[in-house]
């Protein structure tokens, strides 16, 4: 009997221990539930509040749109009467040029909120890529003393069907951020290529570069690379916009770099009307 006894001791001793275990795996698995809760309500409210965020920027960017080109108007105005007083017409081109920046700038937030909401909107027709590079490196050539634009590609034509305004947005972006990131270089590259069905473009610099880790981050809304932060002036966005519109037409814009000698910023996009499809 004692014997028996010991044996359903020992026995109950052991359903004891599966019981605290199995209760201790709940306790566990409870512990584990709350923190996978509470990390899905972080992102439910990181998301509402991206969300407000972007209405916010296109609201406030859309009230600030109408009376600067209000003010734009006026200075047009100004500028034009005084053709013969050379001091105050000075003063009026440079508020002019800020009011010209200004505007770019609201242009960006409000195409950084189309984007977010997936309502940029494209207007296709077919041109010429060697054509509309032609035009924006004579654009930045005029107003750039720093740097020489070359040109390295053989083709005489390249037709494509895309949004022609928002390609030529794409590479006036690559090409002032070539400039603006290689502030001791004195030269920057383009280059036109093809495949079969593809268009590409591309803008190499000879600048700062930049590192590894970040270059997975620089297409992402805001980014900017921490050690050119406070030295070159910007929001961060001008990548993601660009990235966008690449992606609208199909397309995909992608880097290349070695931190300390520079990077090659490319993009490609469908020739034909496949690239329409997310429109």
């Amino acid at each position: 009997q004692n014997k028996e006894k010991e044996k359903r001791a020992a026995e109950l001793d052991i359903a004891n221990i599966e019981l605290a275990f199995q209760n201790n795996e709940k306790e566990k698995r409870a512990a584990e539930l709350i923190i996978v809760n509470k990390e899905l309500d972080l992102q439910i409210q990181e998301k509402e509040l991206n969300k407000k965020k972007d209405e916010f920027i296109g609201l406030a960017s859309h009230e600030l749109k109408t009376p600067l080109t209000s003010i734009n108007a006026y200075l047009q105005f100004l500028q034009r009467n005084l053709a013969n007083d050379e001091k105050n017409k000075q003063l009026t081109d440079k508020a002019l040029q800020q009011v010209g920046k200004l505007s770019s700038l609201i242009s960006d937030l409000l195409d950084v909120s189309k984007i977010e909401s997936g309502k940029l909107p494209l207007l296709f027709t077919t041109f010429d890529i060697p054509e509309l590079l032609k035009e924006v490196v004579e654009m930045m050539q005029y107003g750039n003393l720093t740097h020489k634009i070359k040109v390295n590609y053989n083709l005489d034509q390249l037709a494509v069907f895309a949004d022609k305004q928002r390609i030529e947005q794409v590479m006036i972006n690559l090409i002032s951020n070539a400039i603006k990131y290689s502030p001791n270089a004195d030269r920057i590259t383009l280059s036109i290529s093809e495949t079969e069905n593809e268009a590409i473009v591309s803008v190499q610099d000879f600048g700062i570069g930049i590192k590894q880790h970040q270059q997975a981050e620089i297409f992402s809304r805001f980014y900017r690379v921490e050690e050119m932060a406070p030295y070159i002036s910007g929001l961060g966005i001008g990548l993601y916009i660009s990235e966008g519109i690449i992606s609208r037409h199909n397309g995909v814009l992608s880097v290349e770099s070695k931190y300390g000698i520079g990077s090659t910023f490319s993009f490609k996009i469908p020739k034909g009307q496949n690239a329409e499809s997310h429109s």
